[in-house]
Formats: structure tokens, C-alpha cells, sequence
């Protein structure tokens, strides 16, 4: 088994239903054999495209949120969530590929986080086909792509701004859709989807917390340097007013302190 080999042809693959089927194959053979060579032989290559460019019209974040607003609002609701779980499967994936010579542990659990995301997006793209669709008949935004990209080089970085920020924000907003629809008395089977894949991905957000600060004890920094690390990325970064999920972030392992931090920044950037 070829481990880096193998992992860079899944995540290229843009036939969705090869890909996961690629990837199941992969994952079990990985499970089977403790003797796998996790060091490389070669560097990993850059990312160039996503896989979902070839069969979705891929715009900017924000040509994105200038498009004009679709009539169906909650077929778009859904294909953006499909979208978020397609992009998480590859962003799992590439966290194994790119990174070398760690722990077997670390590469279990991110292709354990790939199966989850693997399963969530199928459970979306069901709905999708409930309602006539499938994934890649809206436009999507290159916005974790991206993400992915400016942390190539970097394990803390990776895992500081992919899990614990953007997954983080994840359990926030979809803590506050489900609520939202809860109220609204909106679809029954939506909000059952969006409640298994919160609750699942606390352990992804778990996962990210607990290799990101393995990453700042490999590098002997404090991991107190999170906020720094993401504000460096990305200015903006907590400039929001949403309210946070702190119970699911205490799960995955913020502590009280932080989550103050945060909520401090909030409010004096939104001043």
C-alpha cells in the first residue's frame, strides 16, 4: 500500500461515487495493516483545484455572497450544506495526506472524520434528491478550498484554522439553524440531518483540538497562540455577532478562558 500515493488519487477524484468507494477500499486496507510506511518519499504537491470543479461552477467567497439570492431558499440551504460536507471529506483527507510521519493515531482519526463526512454528505445529497437536485446544480464558493491552501505548509496552522476555527464556527451556526427551524416548525427529516451531523462533529472538532495542540508542543509554543495563529490568516476572523454554541466547544475541548477571548474579541470588533 502506497499510503500518500493512494490518498492524493482519492482526493483528485471527482466522480463522486468512485471517490467514495476509492476511498472505502483505502480506509479498510489502512485498518487492516499496522505496517504501513507513514513517512514519505517525496513532497506532497501543492493544491491546485478542488475536485468538485469539474462538475460545479466554482466562484470566490465573495462573488459568491454577491450572486443574486435564489427563489428556492431552502433547496440552496441544502446544496450549501452538501457543499460544506463535500469540501469536509477532502479537508479530512488532505490533513492525512499532507502531514507525514505522525502518530498512527493522527491518520485514523482524520480518515475516521472522512467516513463521518462521507456519510453526512450522502445523508444531504438524499435530500437534495428529495427535492429534484443533486450536488453541483448551484453554484458553490472556493472558501475552505482556500483554506486549505494558506495551510499546506503548516500542521498547527492547519489544525488551528480547518477543526478548531471553522468546524468550531460550524457548531455555532448550525446550533442556531436547527433552533431556527425548530421555531419555524420547518422540515422534520432537515433538522434530524443537521442534528446528527452537529453532534458528530464535536469529536471532529475534538480531533482537531487534540492534534493542534500536539502540533504547538512539537514546536514548543503555547497553544494559548490560537487566536493569534487565525487572526494572522484571516484579519476578520472574529468578527461576528453569532451567538456561541459553548457547550459543544467545551465538549471538543476549549476551555472557559478561551471562549471568553473569543466573546471579548467579538464585541470589540463589532464596536
Amino acid at each position: 500500500m502506497n499510503f500518500f500515493d493512494e490518498l492524493f488519487e482519492i482526493i483528485n477524484e471527482s466522480d463522486i461515487t468512485t471517490k467514495f468507494n476509492k476511498f472505502q477500499i483505502f480506509y479498510d486496507k489502512f485498518k487492516a495493516n499496522e505496517d504501513i510506511n507513514l513517512k514519505r518519499n517525496s513532497p506532497a504537491q501543492e493544491l491546485k483545484t478542488p475536485c468538485y470543479a469539474s462538475f460545479c461552477d466554482v466562484v470566490s467567497m465573495k462573488e459568491f455572497n454577491k450572486k443574486t439570492k435564489p427563489k428556492d431558499k431552502k433547496l440552496a440551504f441544502i446544496h450549501s450544506v452538501a457543499h460544506i460536507e463535500f469540501s469536509a471529506i477532502d479537508i479530512a483527507l488532505d490533513a492525512c495526506y499532507r502531514f507525514d510521519n505522525l502518530p498512527r493515531t493522527y491518520y485514523l482519526d482524520w480518515l475516521e472524520v472522512a467516513q463521518d463526512e462521507i456519510r453526512h454528505f450522502n445523508m444531504i445529497e438524499n435530500l437534495l434528491k428529495e427535492q429534484g437536485a443533486k450536488y453541483g446544480d448551484l453554484s458553490v464558493h472556493d472558501g475552505l478550498f482556500i483554506a486549505l491552501c494558506k495551510t499546506q505548509e503548516s500542521l498547527v496552522k492547519r489544525m488551528a484554522l480547518l477543526p478548531r476555527y471553522m468546524e468550531a464556527n460550524g457548531l455555532d451556526a448550525n446550533a442556531h439553524i436547527i433552533q431556527k427551524l425548530q421555531k419555524e416548525g420547518g422540515d422534520k427529516e432537515l433538522i434530524g440531518a443537521l442534528n446528527v451531523i452537529l453532534q458528530e462533529e464535536i469529536s471532529h472538532v475534538s480531533k482537531g483540538d487534540k492534534w493542534f495542540k500536539f502540533a504547538c508542543k512539537q514546536l514548543n509554543i503555547y497553544p494559548s497562540e490560537y487566536i493569534n495563529i487565525i487572526q494572522t490568516l484571516y484579519p476578520n476572523s472574529f468578527k461576528t455577532s453569532r451567538e456561541l454554541n459553548e457547550a459543544d466547544r467545551l465538549k471538543a475541548g476549549f476551555s472557559k478562558e478561551e471562549l471568553e477571548m473569543i466573546k471579548n474579541l467579538q464585541k470589540s470588533q463589532n464596536a
